[in-house]
Parts: C-alpha cells; structure tokens; sequence
C-alpha cells in the first residue's frame, strides 16, 4: 500500500455506528461469520496463512485516523498479528466471543476463534470491524484465507471505481437525503428504545433456518408477490411487518418505521476492491397502513424503490456519505440522528444474497455450515440479516439486551419465518 488509503463514506458510517456503541458500552460495531467444519484445522497452518496476508498487504492491520477525512493508517513495524485462537466448547463461550470487542485503534481489525467440538469437529468464527469490509467481501476473505487455489484479489486498488464528482454536485445531491429525512419526520419513527437498564450490554442472537423445500416455497411466495427478482424486497416487507406487530405488542406503537435498504456499488460479479464497504444505504419508510399484508407492504416499497433510481437518491446517499468524512465522528452522529429526531433508524437489515460458492473448505476440512451475525446499534437493538447458503435461506436475528429479552426476539424470529412460508 504506497501511502494512506482513504475511509469511503460508508466506511465512516460503519466507524460512526462502531463510535455510538462503545460510547454506550457495547462492544463495538463487529460482525461475525461462522463455519462449522467436519474436522478439526491446525491453529499454527491458519496463523501462518494469515501472517503471510498481513505482512504482504498492511491494510489488514491499519487503524482508522484522524479527525477530517480520516484515512486507514498503516501500522508499524512492530504491530501485533491478527489472533488465532483455539478454544473447547463450553457453555456461554459463543456469546462470549460474539461481545468481545476488537481494538481497532490499535490495528486489531479481525480475528479468527477455533472452537474444539466432540467428535473432532471444529467451529471457525471469524470476527471483523464493519469499518473494514462488507458482508460480501468478508465471505470472500474467509475464502481467501481458508484456500490456497482462491485468486488473491487487488487489495490497494483505489476505494471506488465510481466517477468522481465536485464538492458542489455532491451538495446538491445530498440535499436531496436531507429533504427525504425532512418527510420521513412528519410522521415521526419511534424504536422502543432502552426497556431493560439492568440487563448487560450484549448482543445476542437466533438463526432461522430453512430446508431446500422450504426455501423453494419462500423464492415462490417472492416471485409471486415481488416478481421474479424481488427476493430481498419480500424479505424486507416481512421483517417490516413483524417489527410492526413486535412494537404493537410491546405497547410501542410507531408512526411509521424507516429501514435502510443496503445497495452495492460493485460491479455486478465483482468483489473488488475488497477491503472497504461498497454499499450505500437507500431510506425506504413504511407508515402502519402499509403493513396489514405483505402484499400492501410491497405495493409500499416498490415505488420507493423506483423512486430511489428515478430521482438519483442512490447518488445521493453516497454523496452525503462522502461529505459527511468531513466531519468529526461527535457532530457526524448528532445530525445523523437529528435528522430522524433521535432515531438512527427502525430496523438493521441486511441481504447478502448467496453465500459465495468459494466457501466448500477451509483449511482443507469440509464446511457443513455457515452463519452471518451482524450488528445492531443501541437504537434501533434489532435487525435481521438474510443470506442462502447452498440454496437454503438463513435468517440470523440480533438484538440487544437492554431493548428486547431472548422470547421477544425469538417471537420475531419465529413470526417473521412463518410469514415468510406464509405471507
């Protein structure tokens, strides 16, 4: 890497939500990929591997810095390797490792745990700072790592192939978020916010699980409703009108729920470059109305959604990204969350889709199975990531603690899979 490489907009968000979290003593804004393989791998192979990634590509343990336009920091000489470590299994030990933070000040931006199971299996969890990468190039990191025959990507390549644009068109492009939030605001979102103070300051989490058959069933209920490339949008007006009747039920009804519809900006096919987050947010709204059916949340979300393409929002979303590195992480967030009144959003939500057909081993032991976790900020405490791995749909739902109890978030979890079987 000849010199700093820029953070990108979302890159300074993820920072941003990582900043929030430890300030309210979370742990910080980490996600997680789990594979559970049929044989144990030797910690030593793996932490060879990854010394040899490291030492030929700095930006694995480079730290975000400074205050104005903040830029990956390359690391000194003598900066510690990412961790391999190997545990047995225990009780606990998962949810401990899920709120362990990383030290991502000091260049720590991922690890990988080893956890020993009977019968000579093996759990792999690797953890990373959302800063550093997406959901997408993560899967496709645990490739790289776990095999020698996956091709090594250009990893310092510049953060965005997309055109550039002036100061100037960027303001006016981000003037367009601004009066999309200012009609977002006239009727009001509002998250339950912190219902347990005592409870720790952890995530926990629940996945979904669905067979081939039932996968098959969802896809049909998807094409019917959404039309044939309308997976994730069937996905999101579920998880919408759950969060509805979850609220509902908790006597904290909204006047409406704003969820940010994660968009790539790669090429499509490609997973370059790798180490930064190439997504921007689109803002979609649903008011209550909208979520008696989830054919009447659709019918909601679609037009946003060609509104979003139409009007150049998708532009806009990573032009105010853009601007907002301008600004220290204090004021960044203060109008990020001023501009819905205090809220960051309704929901967390994610759809990486299928897992990337590179992940069959690691290490040379087989993959039986994968799991995505992501991460929630203190509002709204809850979000849902969905993924396919060899054509069968996931779905891991986190929370927080002091927002939502083990049952309220299992609830959801089991009311959005029966919607999804059955809408």
């Amino acid at each position: 890497m000849p010199g700093d490489l820029p953070l990108n907009g979302c890159d300074y968000l993820m920072l941003g939500f990582d900043h929030e979290m430890r300030r309210r003593g979370y742990a910080g804004n980490s996600c997680q990929i789990e594979l559970e393989l049929d044989s144990a791998i030797s910690s030593d192979v793996l932490g060879k591997r990854i010394a040899e990634l490291v030492t030929r590509h700095p930006i694995l343990r480079a730290r975000p810095g400074g205050w104005l336009m903040p830029k990956w920091k390359l690391p000194q000489e003598n900066a510690p390797l990412p961790q391999v470590r190997v545990h047995r299994e225990q009780s606990g030990l998962r949810e401990k490792l899920c709120d362990e933070p990383l030290a991502p000040k000091r260049g720590e931006l991922f690890r990988f745990d080893l956890v020993a199971r009977d019968g000579g299996r093996m759990n792999v969890i690797f953890t990373w700072a959302h800063m550093l990468m997406d959901a997408n190039s993560a899967e496709h990191f645990v490739a790289l790592v776990g095999r020698d025959d996956v091709p090594l990507p250009a990893l310092e390549q510049p953060v965005s192939t997309r055109p550039r644009k002036t100061f100037i068109e960027r303001l006016k492009l981000a003037r367009k978020s601004v009066l999309q939030f200012d009609e977002f605001v006239k009727a009001q979102p509002r998250t339950v916010g912190v219902r347990f103070p005592d409870a720790p300051k952890a995530q926990r989490f629940c996945v979904e699980r669905f067979s081939a058959e039932e996968t098959a069933r969802v896809r049909a209920n998807a094409s019917k409703i959404c039309g044939a490339l309308g997976g994730a949008q069937f996905h999101a007006a579920a998880a919408m009108i759950e969060l509805h009747q979850l609220q509902q039920r908790l006597g904290s009804p909204s006047q409406s729920y704003v969820l940010p519809v994660p968009v790539s900006l790669r090429a499509k096919g490609s997973v370059e470059p790798l180490f930064c987050n190439q997504v921007t947010m689109m803002m979609t709204q649903f008011l209550p109305q909208h979520l008696d059916t989830t054919a009447a949340a659709v019918a909601a979300l679609k037009p946003q959604i060609a509104q979003a393409m139409r009007d150049g929002l998708i532009e806009a979303g990573v032009a105010i990204g853009e601007i907002s590195r301008c600004l220290p992480l204090a004021p960044y967030l203060w109008i990020l969350k001023s501009g819905l009144r205090g809220e960051i959003c309704s929901f967390f939500y994610g759809d990486t889709a299928a897992v990337t057909p590179l992940l069959t081993s690691f290490c040379g032991a087989n993959i039986h199975d994968f799991t995505h976790v992501g991460a929630t900020t203190p509002s709204p405490g809850i979000g849902a990531i969905f993924y396919s791995f060899r054509g069968e749909l996931r779905v891991t739902v986190f929370h927080l603690e002091t927002h939502f109890s083990a049952a309220e978030a299992g609830s959801f979890a089991k009311g959005l899979r029966a919607r999804l079987l059955n809408p």
